[in-house]
């Protein structure tokens, strides 16, 4: 079984990163801190109605919502791998809160956006954010969806290509 963590090795992180210090656009706060509401309630209730990352498809481009779903059904007795840890905090520990701390600019339909997640075993949370930075693209009816994820810890590594090498493995 090829582990998560060499295909993390592979996975190249885009080289130049943008100033990531100006003010979000309000549907770039909106889908990222509706986001991260559901994520900290989804740690408190998992068993909630709306709980299933399907309740979120909306915040997502078809594409990387696909490969997420896909990917969260993968399981180690059937499939020889899986998805072993949390996309929204790059932990397998739980979600506290979250901020958005800054956007790039605009650049056509794309925009960046960090954010910075407490996440831990209990509450507080002892040690530092972790850094995401989120691309969300606008979509033909004006809304912002998240397309990739890029984390900015220990190692970088982009979510898409990650999910992408973890679905055509062989076990």
């Amino acid at each position: 079984m090829l582990l998560l963590t060499a295909s993390l090795i592979a996975i190249g992180a885009p080289a130049a990163q943008p100033s990531l210090n100006l003010a979000c656009p309000i549907g770039v706060r909106q889908q990222l801190e509706g986001l991260y509401r559901w994520q900290v309630q989804r740690m408190d209730q998992p068993d909630g109605p709306t709980m299933t990352l399907s309740s979120q498809r909306n915040r997502f481009t078809p594409e990387l919502f696909n490969l997420l779903m896909k990917a969260g059904r993968l399981t180690p007795m059937k499939d020889g791998r899986h998805l072993d840890f949390d996309v929204f905090s790059n932990t397998q520990v739980r979600t506290f809160a979250a901020v958005v701390t800054g956007c790039s600019a605009v650049r056509g339909n794309s925009i960046q956006a960090a954010v910075e997640v407490v996440a831990g075993l209990r509450k507080p949370a002892n040690g530092n954010p972790r850094h995401l930075v989120f691309e969300l693209r606008r979509n033909s009816l004006g809304q912002w969806l998240i397309a990739e994820v890029t984390y900015r810890d220990e190692q970088m590594f982009q979510l898409r290509p990650l999910l992408e090498t973890l679905l055509n493995q062989t076990p």
